[in-house]
């Protein structure tokens, strides 16, 4: 994972927009997989834990995370 510690700097948040932040830069957060089993979806979700970020918004359950499948077919 990238950053290694999993830490990403609080200067990124919250973001208030490029006439605010005008050399903004989203950050970015990388995972390596490893062993992924062939031919088989592979729930993934990537969720933000910090005090002024909500993930627990029942209205937008999607808030502060993303969820997606990986699948690796094998020819």
């Amino acid at each position: 994972m990238f950053p290694a510690d999993g830490n990403i700097d609080l200067m990124y948040f919250p973001y208030y927009g490029k006439k605010v932040q005008v050399n903004y830069t989203q950050p970015v957060v990388a995972i390596k997989f490893l062993n992924l089993t062939f031919n088989h979806d592979h729930n993934v979700e990537c969720k933000m834990n910090a005090v002024n970020i909500a993930t627990n918004d029942e209205r937008d359950k999607f808030a502060g995370r993303v969820a997606f499948k990986i699948r690796v077919n094998k020819d």
